[in-house]
């Protein structure tokens, strides 16, 4: 187990190194940011006729394989105020999470595109429609500013120490005990998912589906110390497809699967976790996160996620696993 573990995360490692086509390099940070607005204002206007779409285009929504046309094609009409663009001029990527309306209804969305030879060669796209969690968005207005200050040359970890970095994170949460080595996050990491602050926070709010009101006020470390997230049972699909070198960003994806036999977990700080009812059958969540590294760890977290059918295979093709 420990050698194909191992060989996994070296071909993960060894596959975000893969050269890419000279084509692919050719469109920088505007161009791609670029294309994502373009691709908006077209989805908006219903209309993709007037994209540069590869003949032989990929388009994933929710994890399902359509057509250029179909799904929120027919049903996104207006954009909203928050816009985050991680772009990778050497891969040819650039991901996207941004509000929208649904028929006037608020919500967001997850976009990757794939660049080759300036045609849109793949689209990814998630619709979340939780209107709370749109709301939290536009009210920030904008990322925060660490997302997107460029880090000097000197100070910038490899793609592959990037990836590397990313991968410890998703390594230590399935099956997550508390006693791993925990020391890839960044004293003063933040983590959000769908725009509600998960970590650091002083309020005694309840984290997602449990009744616990501590965890969330823990730092991002001390609650992976907790062994909380013992209900993970799997993190499968691991992709990094956009690696932003400039302001050392990392927009993944990962398939969670959650079906723990163990209705309680036994946190390292003594007291039992009852798994709440939300865990009592399979669930698997599709999670697109950005990472923000600083000092070679884990500043920022902004995690998005949909539920899709337990253990759903990808819908995105191979060439979109890694670079």
């Amino acid at each position: 187990m420990k050698l194909a573990l191992l060989g996994t995360i070296a071909t993960i490692l060894c596959a975000a190194l893969l050269p890419v086509s000279a084509s692919a390099a050719t469109c920088e940070r505007a161009c791609l940011e670029g294309m994502v607005n373009r691709y908006m204002a077209a989805l908006i206007a219903h209309d993709p006729s007037g994209l540069p779409f590869a003949n032989d285009v990929i388009f994933a929504e929710n994890n399902n394989r359509l057509k250029i046309g179909e799904g929120s094609w027919q049903t996104i009409d207006g954009l909203g105020k928050y816009k985050h663009y991680m772009a990778d001029p050497e891969g040819g990527q650039v991901g996207f999470i941004g509000t929208v309306t649904e028929f006037g209804i608020p919500a967001f969305m997850d976009v990757r595109l794939r660049i080759a030879g300036g045609k849109i060669a793949e689209v990814e796209s998630y619709v979340m429609r939780d209107e709370g969690a749109a709301h939290r968005y536009d009210e920030m207005g904008e990322p925060e500013a660490p997302w997107l200050a460029a880090v000097p040359p000197a100070q910038r970890l490899s793609r592959a120490q990037l990836v590397e970095t990313v991968n410890k994170y998703f390594e230590s949460m399935a099956h997550n005990d508390g006693h791993g080595d925990y020391s890839f996050f960044h004293p003063q990491c933040n983590r959000i998912e769908h725009a509600l602050k998960t970590t650091n926070v002083r309020d005694n709010s309840a984290y997602g589906h449990s009744t616990d009101t501590q965890f969330a006020s823990l730092t991002c470390e001390q609650q992976w110390k907790t062994g909380f997230l013992g209900f993970v049972t799997r993190m499968r699909d691991r992709r990094f497809p956009v690696i932003d070198e400039e302001r050392q960003v990392v927009f993944a994806s990962v398939g969670v699967d959650m079906n723990s036999p163990t209705r309680a977990i036994p946190e390292t700080t003594g007291k039992p976790f009852v798994l709440p009812n939300f865990f009592d059958v399979p669930r698997t969540q599709q999670v697109q996160e950005a990472f923000k590294i600083r000092d070679g760890k884990l500043y920022r977290i902004e995690m998005t996620m949909i539920e899709v059918p337990y253990a759903q295979p990808l819908a995105v093709p191979i060439s979109s696993m890694t670079h």
